[in-house]
Parts: structure tokens; C-alpha cells; sequence
């Protein structure tokens, strides 16, 4: 069974030195998102820390004591130069690897979280840098979750039609969260019978905007995780309508007329296929990460093999009369 990847912030731990409830919130905040901090009130106890344990960043918050440029100064002397943030909206001059972050305790944590996303990233051994979609997982998994909650909170004591559009997004963002996490772990636990079909024509409905011509000709079920299959499909999907287009259509297999590409998801002996008659692939592995012939980040494609080998399936692409992609389950 792969093996799930732990998160971005294990072992990382986050020196705030700072002694009054902006610093007592920050902290709060970061413990409430799973992180390990150490608040100290002056200089000297920074420093002994510094000294004692290993601190991945050390965060000064605005009217401490002491100044970001002295402390950091000082630690450098002693042999200690941890990535720095300063919290606080007056702008003060700070030594190199130190960023200012605003001072409300969501903006500071979130500032905190992306320094260690970044530190984890560049300490990363080499399994995980060849594994980028396992950061990005964890990544995105993590910043949904920690926004849905208090985007939530702010809609709902309103009413109207508005709400219920709120109330949807925030519902697709929590799958999304859901699917993010589920492509960082690489497995599927527990896959239920799908049909090919609703999930074809559930991710044709999340196409809003690009204008193409979809057919569902394939009948089958197939035992997998319904919302992962539906984001692989929508990622096929996307990928064949990124070089242009305004509208999109679900259309039966008898379906006629349409837009500027036409794409079919059909059965096969071993699975299933999406097919396009659009310019084809340019590229022996469409599959890489950062693989793309347009302004994208050349991630859909990646997500769509990632996905596959969560399900213990695989993946191969073709050119016939158009793109070709092939899941053998």
C-alpha cells in the first residue's frame, strides 16, 4: 500500500517572542492549526532557546522588546541564523531572510505557514522532491481547511439566493480539500461502485466557461473513489478545451453540433478512454508535472496519473485523429 506523506509542518517548530495578546493570539492561532510554537517574552530567553532546540522560524511580533535587527544580529553571532518574520504594520528595516507579515493573527499565521511550506519544500529529501503533487496535496488540503471553517462562520447568518451560492462553493472547496488530501496520501482505502457515466457527466457540469462538445458514451461501473474519478475526469476534460473556448455542454451519445472540440468518454476491454479531436499531445509524457502547451502549470495531467495510481490503475496517452487518454483499471 503507498505510503501517506506526513504534513508540511511535522518536526518544525516556531519561536515567537513577544508579550502581549498580539503575540498571545498569533500563538493561539498557530496551535489551533497544528503547530508547535514557543512564545518567549524577551531577547535573552529567545537566544537560549535558539541554543537549545532546533527552531525552523523564529517570529518577532511588533513592540517587543527587542529589535528585529538586534536579535537577529545576536543569533547570527551565536551561530543561530533561522528564516525570520517580523508581525507588525509599521515597516522596519530587517536583516536578509526576514519577511514582515501584517499583524492580525490570521494574516501572521498565514505568513507563518507558508515560510515553513517553503523551508519543508527546500529541506525536502530527494523521494519528495520528486513527488511534487504530494506537497501540493498536503498544501492545498491544509489552506482549504483553514479558511472553510471561518468562511462559513461569515455566511451564515445571511439569506437569499446569494447564500446558497456561497454555501455551494464552499461545499465544492471542502471536496476539493478532501481530494487534495487524498492525492498527497496516494491510496484509495475504500472504492464503491461507480458509474461512469454520472461521473462523466458530474465533471462535465464543472466546466463552466470553456465551449465544447461532450458525449458520455461509456456505460460501465467501475469500483473507485466517486469524487477522485470525477477530478480525474474533469482534469481530461480541461485538458482537451485549454487551447480556447466560452461554453460547455453535457450531450448524450447520440449528441450533434457543438463547439470548438469534441470529447468523448468511451468503455474499453480494460477500463476506459477520453478522447478529443483537438490537435493531440506534443509530448511523449504528457503525464510530467509542469507538462503544458499553453499558460498553465502543467498540473492537470499530473493529477490525472497521480489519481490513477491511487487506485492501483494506470494511465497511458495516444494520438488518434486527436488526444487519446487511456485508464487501464
Amino acid at each position: 500500500m503507498p505510503q501517506a506523506h506526513e504534513s508540511p509542518y511535522a518536526a518544525r517548530l516556531v519561536l515567537v517572542l513577544g508579550d502581549d495578546d498580539q503575540a498571545s493570539e498569533l500563538v493561539s492561532t498557530l496551535a489551533d492549526d497544528g503547530l508547535e510554537t514557543v512564545r518567549v517574552a524577551a531577547a535573552p530567553e529567545a537566544l537560549a532557546t535558539l541554543d537549545a532546540v532546533d527552531v525552523s522560524l523564529l517570529v518577532v511580533v511588533e513592540d517587543a522588546v527587542a529589535r528585529p535587527t538586534d536579535l537577529f544580529g545576536a543569533a547570527a553571532r551565536n551561530g543561530h541564523r533561522p528564516p525570520g518574520l517580523y508581525v507588525g504594520e509599521k515597516t522596519q528595516k530587517l536583516p536578509p531572510g526576514v519577511e514582515q507579515a501584517p499583524s492580525s493573527p490570521e494574516a501572521a499565521a498565514a505568513a507563518v505557514r507558508q515560510r515553513l511550506l517553503a523551508e519543508s519544500a527546500a529541506d525536502a529529501d530527494p523521494a519528495i522532491e520528486r513527488d511534487p503533487l504530494a506537497i501540493f496535496g498536503s498544501t492545498v488540503s491544509h489552506e482549504l481547511r483553514n479558511h472553510l471553517g471561518t468562511a462559513r462562520l461569515a455566511v451564515e447568518p445571511l439569506e437569499g439566493p446569494t447564500t446558497e451560492q456561497a454555501f455551494s462553493a464552499l461545499d465544492r472547496l471542502e471536496t476539493l480539500a478532501t481530494e487534495a488530501e487524498a492525492i498527497a496520501s496516494n491510496e484509495v482505502e475504500e472504492p464503491d461502485p461507480v458509474d461512469l457515466s454520472e461521473a462523466g457527466s458530474a465533471a462535465a457540469d464543472r466546466l463552466t466557461g470553456p465551449d465544447a462538445r461532450i458525449v458520455i458514451e461509456a456505460g460501465q461501473s467501475i469500483a473507485a473513489d466517486r469524487d477522485l474519478l470525477t477530478l480525474m475526469i474533469e482534469n481530461l476534460f480541461w485538458n482537451a478545451v485549454e487551447h480556447g473556448s466560452t461554453h460547455s455542454q453535457t450531450q448524450s451519445a447520440d449528441a450533434v453540433g457543438g463547439g470548438t472540440v469534441t470529447i468523448r468518454v468511451v468503455d474499453t476491454e480494460n477500463g476506459f478512454a477520453v478522447v478529443d479531436d483537438g490537435p493531440g499531445f506534443e509530448s511523449e509524457d504528457p503525464f510530467a508535472w509542469g507538462y503544458t502547451t499553453g499558460d498553465g502549470q502543467g498540473a492537470g495531467l499530473a493529477i490525472v496519473r497521480s489519481i490513477a495510481q491511487a487506485h492501483g490503475w494506470s494511465v497511458s496517452a495516444s494520438n488518434d485523429d486527436g488526444a487519446r487518454v487511456d485508464v487501464i483499471v
